[in-house]
């Protein structure tokens, strides 16, 4: 019997390339910009064995940088406080702005694809308010623009639509994409602390800012689901047209009464559409069922709900804060682009469109919903009758009526489901039972979304 045959492989006839470098300016050295550096300096010499050349950092630069230690970094490197000698440098090839004030990084972002350098951002605010603009200005000046780190942080969700999903037809996208206020809600359901004390823990473990407006208004969010909304649906978005409600209303009688519907409560960005060419953008805390994909994100983690009309509902949950995490997304970013420029080839467009549609945005006002309605009331005889006759005014059918024992008389919580119809009653007929003088304190309204 003949032995099987060995197979060998041949190696390739072709002369191997010539191994060339690439430089890279990173602006910014704050928690991204410093978890970007580590994760580059640990990370080198995989980062070169996937590229086949090398990536070495040239500059770095930073308003602070002459008062860091920088030693760790292990190699030479240049430093400047002026953001324009990173642009003007001729060694470097890829500009990293991690830089947080959105004046300035947009100047940056502007400046380095004018000039010719490939663009690494993770400014979701620069992104979203500009991001056409950046797209047209990339293209004209044939280099590459990453954006993978606006959005959920070292979670690759944004890679996920452009690439894993380019042939799926997204109907809606749903997602928890801010950590703080997930930690704020999934503390105070877990605990039963109160949302200042939720908020302090956070602000200890550095995943809320001293001044946490930005994220627990929502207006973090707002950025990011506009980001996400361009990438899924193709239109450029107006960010200051979507609308946005934050969860400094929400407290414990809400989650208490949310377990008794079986439900939970979380800070959901969405986007989905309405018509062919309308689509429906929203910031807004919102009951959840507890068996949906998105209650189970927890803690200061990041979750996204795809729904797609063939390929069905794709979730991706991750980090979506840190300085290492979120450095990963950006080097990650700062590969494929050094990959096109070895191949000459141009990069990909990272909105995954290469065309746009008109902006076209429907408001929530035709939405059919079921809604939650807490009032906080003086207790006093025909409060019921009263709101409900305003109910009844504005064709609101009522699901229940619940109250858990209260013990304060002048402060007392009760609740009423409403069943589904349009947004734009319920809102009219808040309106007016705000006027009620019996109330302690405006009414709050959540809807119930019907998530899978």
């Amino acid at each position: 019997m003949n032995a099987s045959p060995r197979i060998r492989f041949s190696e390739s006839a072709d002369p191997p390339r010539k191994s060339r470098s690439l430089g890279l300016g990173v602006i910014g050295l704050g928690t991204v910009g410093t978890g970007t550096l580590k994760v580059l300096v640990e990370h080198q010499r995989e980062i070169q064995r996937r590229l086949g050349c090398k990536l070495q950092l040239k500059v770095i630069c930073s308003r602070s940088v002459q008062r860091r230690d920088l030693s760790w970094l292990r190699q030479p490197v240049k430093i400047t406080s002026d953001w324009k000698q990173v642009i003007r440098d001729p060694e470097v090839d890829i500009v990293v702005e991690l830089v947080g004030v959105l004046p300035t990084a947009r100047a940056i972002a502007f400046a380095a694809l004018d000039a010719g350098k490939h663009l690494v951002t993770a400014n979701k605010q620069v992104v979203a308010e500009y991001g056409v603009e950046l797209v047209e200005l990339s293209r004209a000046r044939h280099v590459g623009l990453g954006i993978e780190a606006c959005v959920a942080g070292g979670t690759p969700v944004l890679h996920a639509v452009r690439e894993g999903l380019a042939g799926e037809n997204f109907t809606a996208v749903y997602g928890i994409l801010n950590g703080t206020t997930n930690y704020i809600l999934t503390e105070m359901e877990s605990r039963g602390c109160s949302f200042a004390e939720a908020l302090a823990e956070a602000q200890q473990k550095g995943y809320a800012e001293p001044d946490p407006t930005f994220d627990v208004e929502g207006y973090d969010a707002r950025y990011k689901i506009a980001i996400l909304a361009m990438m899924c649906f193709g239109q450029a978005v107006r960010v200051r047209e979507i609308p946005v409600e934050g969860i400094t209303r929400i407290n414990q009688v809400d989650l208490a009464y949310a377990r008794g519907l079986n439900h939970t409560l979380r800070l959901i960005a969405g986007a989905r559409r309405r018509t062919s060419d309308r689509i429906e953008i929203f910031v807004r805390p919102m009951m959840i069922p507890t068996a949906s994909r998105l209650a189970g994100v927890l803690g200061a983690t990041n979750g996204v709900l795809l729904v797609g009309n063939k390929g069905g509902n794709t979730s991706i949950t991750g980090h979506g804060a840190g300085g290492e995490p979120t450095g990963v997304a950006v080097l990650s970013d700062v590969v494929q682009i050094a990959r096109s420029i070895i191949a000459g080839r141009s990069p990909s467009t990272p909105f995954g469109y290469e065309s746009w549609h008109p902006s076209r945005m429907a408001t929530p006002d035709e939405n059919v919903v079921a809604s939650y309605l807490r009032l906080v009331v003086r207790d006093r005889p025909g409060i019921l009758g009263r709101v409900c006759t305003i109910l009844g005014r504005h064709r609101i059918n009522i699901g229940s009526v619940l109250q858990e024992r209260g013990n304060i008389k002048n402060h007392l919580p009760f609740v009423m489901t409403l069943e589904p119809t349009q947004e734009k009653r319920v809102a009219g007929a808040v309106r007016e039972i705000a006027r009620l003088t019996f109330l302690a304190e405006p009414p709050l309204v959540l809807p119930f979304a019907e998530l899978p």
